[in-house]
Protein backbone atom coordinates (compact mmCIF):
# COMPACT_ATOMS: atom_id res chain seq x y z
CA UNK A 1 0.00 0.00 0.00
CA UNK A 2 1.70 3.19 -1.14
CA UNK A 3 2.03 6.20 1.73
CA UNK A 4 -0.80 8.14 0.04
CA UNK A 5 -3.29 5.11 0.21
CA UNK A 6 -1.91 4.25 3.57
CA UNK A 7 -4.54 6.01 6.54
CA UNK A 8 -2.76 8.96 8.56
CA UNK A 9 -2.14 7.55 12.34
CA UNK A 10 -1.67 10.57 13.69
CA UNK A 11 -4.65 12.82 12.46
CA UNK A 12 -6.88 9.42 13.02
CA UNK A 13 -5.85 10.07 16.93
CA UNK A 14 -6.54 13.64 16.28
CA UNK A 15 -9.71 13.04 15.12
CA UNK A 16 -10.95 10.27 17.91
CA UNK A 17 -9.08 13.16 20.74
CA UNK A 18 -11.53 15.94 19.09
CA UNK A 19 -14.81 13.32 19.15
CA UNK A 20 -13.82 12.32 22.59
CA UNK A 21 -14.30 16.20 23.99
CA UNK A 22 -17.33 16.64 21.96
CA UNK A 23 -18.69 13.37 23.59
CA UNK A 24 -18.37 14.60 26.64
CA UNK A 25 -19.59 18.04 26.01
CA UNK A 26 -22.63 16.36 24.95
CA UNK A 27 -22.70 14.67 27.93
CA UNK A 28 -22.16 17.84 30.24
CA UNK A 29 -25.07 19.39 28.55
CA UNK A 30 -27.36 17.18 28.88
CA UNK A 31 -26.33 16.92 32.94
CA UNK A 32 -26.23 21.07 33.21
CA UNK A 33 -29.72 20.85 31.45
CA UNK A 34 -31.41 18.61 33.83
CA UNK A 35 -29.58 20.33 37.02
CA UNK A 36 -30.47 23.85 35.77
CA UNK A 37 -34.16 23.72 36.61
CA UNK A 38 -33.15 22.14 40.32
CA UNK A 39 -33.89 23.80 43.55
CA UNK A 40 -30.07 23.90 44.06
CA UNK A 41 -27.06 25.66 41.97
CA UNK A 42 -25.29 22.42 41.26
CA UNK A 43 -25.50 23.26 37.60
CA UNK A 44 -22.84 25.74 37.95
CA UNK A 45 -20.44 23.10 38.55
CA UNK A 46 -21.36 21.54 35.34
CA UNK A 47 -21.24 24.44 33.66
CA UNK A 48 -17.58 25.51 34.63
CA UNK A 49 -16.67 22.03 33.15
CA UNK A 50 -18.39 22.63 29.74
CA UNK A 51 -16.39 25.89 29.81
CA UNK A 52 -13.02 23.67 30.65
CA UNK A 53 -13.94 21.04 27.98
CA UNK A 54 -14.94 23.82 25.20
CA UNK A 55 -11.21 24.91 26.01
CA UNK A 56 -9.99 21.31 25.97
CA UNK A 57 -12.17 20.71 21.81
CA UNK A 58 -10.73 23.99 20.79
CA UNK A 59 -7.22 23.06 21.11
CA UNK A 60 -7.98 19.52 19.89
CA UNK A 61 -9.36 21.27 16.88
CA UNK A 62 -6.85 23.31 16.74
CA UNK A 63 -4.37 20.68 16.82
CA UNK A 64 -5.85 18.66 13.98
CA UNK A 65 -6.38 21.55 12.01
CA UNK A 66 -2.65 22.59 11.61
CA UNK A 67 -1.80 18.86 10.83
CA UNK A 68 -4.28 18.64 8.10
CA UNK A 69 -2.38 21.74 7.02
CA UNK A 70 1.01 20.47 7.30
CA UNK A 71 0.82 16.99 6.84
CA UNK A 72 -1.89 17.35 3.81
CA UNK A 73 -4.52 14.90 5.18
Amino acid sequence: MSDEMRPCLRQQALIAEVQRHLVRLAQLARAEAELVGGPSDAWLAVDKEIELEIGEKERSMGALRQHREEHGC
